[in-house]
């Protein structure tokens, strides 16, 4: 309904997260989420400043965009050459904006630049069984053949520099497109940077250990080329802070067997979530929504009902009991929110 508007302050928040300005990123994250979940065409002044979460400079911009049709910051931003390259640089598996930045700093605009100045060559990528990709700071592990990295944390920075030379490597080999919206795409947008699938069994403790076993399966057959983290599971945590599940998970790089009638040689990032059946719902919702609605959902669980929620389960703060629903609408049920589809589950831009 207004998402004219909403791309036009995405510029603004995507140049404060590129510059490591957080919270003004966030700012701008919640206001455009507003608006685009707003149910009416904006077309004054007086809707906006109705809105909860919108200031005075958030609401001057809006202004302007109803008079002009743009905002001058967004058109500043968008044709500027740091603003490019550092989206660009952030766009490479392994680069956070930490590193875009001091990349910008040294001089390259390029991804032919990145390329020399990590040395890439392309037979890097095409990594052997039984060869290990080494991860920068540690020494390097080995599970199933195949390189694995530290498992990320909520804010940090990029993977390691070998990480970032095969995601460059195989940048040509990547595209967007998945499947269509009518298919997998549980909120609606009808292309996507990876895909995540979310795996379960009746029987808890055969979920366990299943993740690296179907991972192995799959890199036997060649589906699977490269692993970017693989981690087992571990007990929820109520006392954890950081917002990286402990369910057993996979991030991976696949490509379809020449046997299917859909290969095109393309590779395509593929997230494998494995649940116990009791948190499958939870994970669900955890691994459907956009990262505004998941903070959100988290805030509100705190904030009005004591709890704690992620992908990994809900329990009391108090006491730390484990709350399991049933089905995915249960979880809204239990939070005494109207239920919310999935296709409106999109609060980014």
């Amino acid at each position: 309904m207004n998402q004219d508007l909403v791309r036009e302050l995405d510029i603004i928040r995507q140049s404060r997260a590129l510059e490591g300005e957080e919270r003004s990123a966030l700012s701008y994250q919640r206001a455009l989420s507003i608006i685009k979940a707003y149910p009416d065409k904006i077309r004054s002044l007086k809707q906006v400043e109705k809105l909860p979460f919108i200031g005075v400079k958030i609401s001057g911009l809006a202004e302007e965009f109803l008079d002009s049709g743009e905002i001058a910051e967004s058109q500043t931003i968008k044709t500027s050459e740091r603003f490019q390259t550092l989206s660009l640089f952030s766009s490479v598996y392994g680069i956070g904006p930490n590193t875009a930045r001091r990349l910008y700093n040294l001089g390259l605009r390029s991804l032919d630049d990145l390329k020399v100045y990590y040395g890439v060559e392309r037979e890097e990528i095409d990594v052997l069984p039984g060869e290990v990709v080494e991860i920068e700071g540690k020494p390097p592990r080995q599970e199933h053949g195949k390189p694995l990295a530290r498992e990320p944390h909520e804010h940090e920075e990029g993977l390691s520099d070998s990480w970032i030379r095969i995601a460059l490597g195989l940048r040509e080999d990547f595209t967007k497109k998945w499947v269509s919206a009518k298919h997998q795409h549980r909120r609606g947008k009808p292309e996507s940077n990876d895909v995540d699938i979310v795996f379960t069994h009746p029987d808890a403790e055969k979920v366990k250990g299943l993740c690296k076993r179907f991972v192995r399966k799959l890199h036997q057959r060649g589906m699977v080329t490269h692993v970017m983290h693989l981690s087992g599971f571990h007990g929820h945590n109520p006392l954890r802070t950081t917002h990286w599940d402990s369910l057993e998970k996979a991030l991976t790089v696949f490509i379809l067997p020449q046997s299917s009638p859909f290969y095109r040689g393309t590779r395509r990032r593929l997230d494998l979530i494995f649940a116990p059946p009791q948190v499958y719902w939870t994970a669900v919702i955890g691994w459907s929504g956009s990262i505004m609605f998941q903070r959100d959902l988290r805030q509100w669980a705190k904030d009005k009902l004591g709890m704690k929620f992620d992908s990994s389960g809900i329990t009391r703060r108090y006491d730390s009991k484990e709350i399991h629903p049933k089905t995915e609408k249960e979880v809204f049920d239990l939070f005494g929110l109207e239920w919310v589809d999935p296709t409106w589950r999109n609060a980014d831009a």
